[in-house]
């Protein structure tokens, strides 16, 4: 639509006797157009909104009465209908037409007055009962021109307003998990309560009773064994319910506005060096608003009511099951693990630790590195005994592990089938194999790149090549 400014300048053109292709090049409004704005009331000064308003532009801001009869009724039966659902009866059941705003207008003066909420309820714990935990989420941009998402974990104490504060790859439960113990090893423990918001890492489901009230709150099992194994307690707070929370409900704005929007960092790396100098600042050097103490003062008199972590040597694991498959693996998110043959067909115990996968039945267990070398499955030494009982079995298996090593311990084996044929099972592989038994994986996959780089295809020149790097 033109302006009334362009409207009015068409106008005095045409008032001028300037014809229509001139007028055209100095306001771009057509022939047709010209002759149309020719009788409209423009007036000098006149701006857009008071040129809608006359030429009535637009949806109607009301909803006509038959409408409203039928809104009310829907109100009478059900007072909190969303607004949404409003709109979605109108239109499927009473053929309602028009937009969304004449509908929402209508709502915000046909709903029955809400009664007053009651006062928000501002708390004190005592030392060692409380303290609040949650996962906060920002874009922050660098001043080397990148910018990042950044994900992380912030737990607090009520009572001395000790903070601590990590960066997380996700807002995940084994990420949950790893800030409570950060807390408890930076704090010497963790409060008899833990106040965790409504995060799936904590909370599964929440369902209320529609007959009695009742609220029951499904608490992710990880957590609770978590909780079990410190020996504390878990209250987390309902959705929107700030007089739950006490005096630390903005852990989340105080982290967000007091470092990650106050200052500016070159990159990730100098983001995390920061962080560091802010908590040491925040906890041991600022006294806090609210206590006018600083924090590492009450936390000195609090730590003697915490609850210490107990002694977890590869950190707290996240517990699952699984079953022992025929080739004596266990499959799991994406990796494979042996174990002992004698465990086929079993149910075991899964411990998911930061670093290591550690399996369990009857009393025993294996340990694996989490993400195995290989990127695919994680044999160790002992479980490998069983694959060599028959011999042809037994000179596939080695071949299968070696090639599994790295892409180029796969490129030297096929090139070795092709280059000997006859002597690559009896004389090449068996030198492979104990290079891998001598030298480990890590050495052989440098001989297998250097050797497939080189075009040099055969046991000597694994030999050779690590013969040279220990030299």
């Amino acid at each position: 639509m033109h302006s009334a400014q362009v409207r009015y300048d068409v106008q005095r053109a045409r008032e001028l006797r300037l014809n229509a292709e001139r007028i055209f090049t100095l306001s771009g409004v057509s022939a047709r157009s010209q002759r149309r704005i020719a009788h409209e009331e423009i007036t000098f000064g006149m701006n857009d909104h008071e040129l809608r308003q006359q030429r009535h532009v637009g949806r109607p801001t009301e909803l006509t009465e038959p409408f409203q009869r039928h809104i009310g009724a829907m109100l009478t039966e059900e007072p909190t209908l969303s607004g949404a659902e409003v709109l979605r009866r109108l239109r499927s059941d009473h053929g309602y037409a028009a937009g969304k705003n004449p509908v929402y207008a209508f709502l915000q003066t046909a709903r029955p007055p809400q009664p007053a909420g009651l006062p928000v309820v501002r708390f004190e714990g005592v030392a060692g009962e409380f303290g609040q935990f949650d996962f906060g989420k920002l874009t922050v941009a660098y001043l080397d021109g990148t910018e990042e998402e950044i994900t992380f974990f912030a737990g607090r104490l009520k009572f001395s307003r000790a903070l601590h504060v990590l960066l997380v790859s996700g807002e995940t439960t084994e990420a949950f998990l790893g800030g409570l113990e950060a807390c408890g090893r930076a704090w010497g423990g963790l409060p008899q309560r833990l106040v965790p918001d409504n995060t799936q890492a904590a909370v599964l489901h929440r369902r209320r009773d529609a007959a009695t009230g009742t609220e029951t709150i499904e608490i992710n099992a990880h957590l609770a064994s978590f909780a079990r194994e410190v020996g504390v307690l878990l209250e987390p707070t309902a959705p929107y319910s700030g007089n739950q929370k006490g005096s630390v409900e903005n852990l989340i704005g105080f982290v967000k506005h007091g470092f990650l929007l106050a200052r500016r960092f070159v990159n990730r790396a100098d983001l995390v060096r920061q962080l560091v100098e802010w908590l040491t600042y925040v906890n041991e050097a600022r006294p806090c608003d609210a206590t006018g103490v600083i924090p590492a003062t009450r936390l000195a008199q609090e730590r003697p009511r915490l609850h210490p972590l107990p002694s977890w040597p590869d950190g707290f694991g996240l517990t699952f099951s699984a079953l022992v498959r025929r080739d004596a693996r266990v499959h799991f998110r994406g990796y494979q693990y042996s174990t002992p043959s004698r465990w086929m067909g079993r149910m075991v115990t899964v411990k998911r630790h930061r670093e290591v996968v550690v399996l369990s039945a009857n009393g025993e267990s294996v340990r694996h590195p989490r993400v195995p070398s290989n990127g695919s499955y994680s044999l160790l030494p002992e479980h490998r005994p069983p694959l060599f009982v028959k011999p042809r079995g037994e000179i596939m298996a080695k071949r299968q592990i070696l090639m599994d090593l790295c892409p180029e311990g796969e490129t030297f084996f096929t090139e070795l089938v092709h280059r000997r044929p006859l002597s690559g099972r009896t004389g090449d592989l068996p030198v492979a194999w104990e290079l891998f038994e001598a030298w480990g994986e890590a050495r052989l996959r440098q001989a297998f790149a250097a050797c497939v780089r080189q075009g040099a295809i055969g046991g000597e020149y694994l030999q050779a090549y690590l013969m040279g790097v220990a030299a």
